[in-house]
């Protein structure tokens, strides 16, 4: 059974701490560390090459995604212009209905909708405020990194794993 990479890690820090045991031998840990050391990099590069390969899946998925998002906007535009068409044509000649085995196509009224020839003419009966703060996320991180003080918010550094 293979060993898994976060047990080979555990290994490798018992070892080190056995580093601080004074009646161990130097030599003895040394080996230790070098062994599962070898095995920490083949593991390490086995998992870098699978996540590339991942990613370079994922992107080659998100072009796909992106070819088939042009492809369906390309549909839909030309599936609605067929549509307005059929509907201008059928009402040109007063036709409000065509009956078939496989559909019916019908030209009915929508609801009534509002249109607003002038906005600051409705009364303020018709009018609703809306309020939308946003937080200057760069502007505090300027002021915490200029040493400045900002309640309710801190500087917070993260590590990346880089393959290159």
């Amino acid at each position: 059974m293979e060993t898994k990479l976060y047990e080979i890690a555990d290994q490798y820090q018992q070892a080190l701490n056995e580093l601080m045991n004074p009646d161990l031998p130097p030599d003895v840990v040394e080996d230790t560390l070098e062994a599962l050391s070898g095995e920490i990099s083949v593991k390490a590069w086995n998992i870098a090459a699978a996540l590339l390969h991942m990613e370079g899946e994922a992107e080659l998925i998100r072009q796909a995604e992106e070819r088939m998002s042009r492809r369906r906007r390309a549909l839909e535009t030309r599936a609605a212009g067929l549509r307005r068409y059929l509907k201008v044509q059928l009402e040109r000649i007063n036709i409000r209905e065509i009956r078939s085995p496989q559909f019916i196509i019908k030209v009915k009224q929508n609801p009534p909708k509002v249109i607003l020839d002038d906005e600051s003419a409705v009364p303020g009966a018709f009018k609703r405020e809306e309020s939308i703060i946003h937080i200057d996320k760069n502007g505090i991180k300027q002021a915490l990194l200029a040493g400045r003080t900002v309640q309710g918010a801190h500087l917070e550094q993260e590590t990346r794993l880089d393959i290159s």
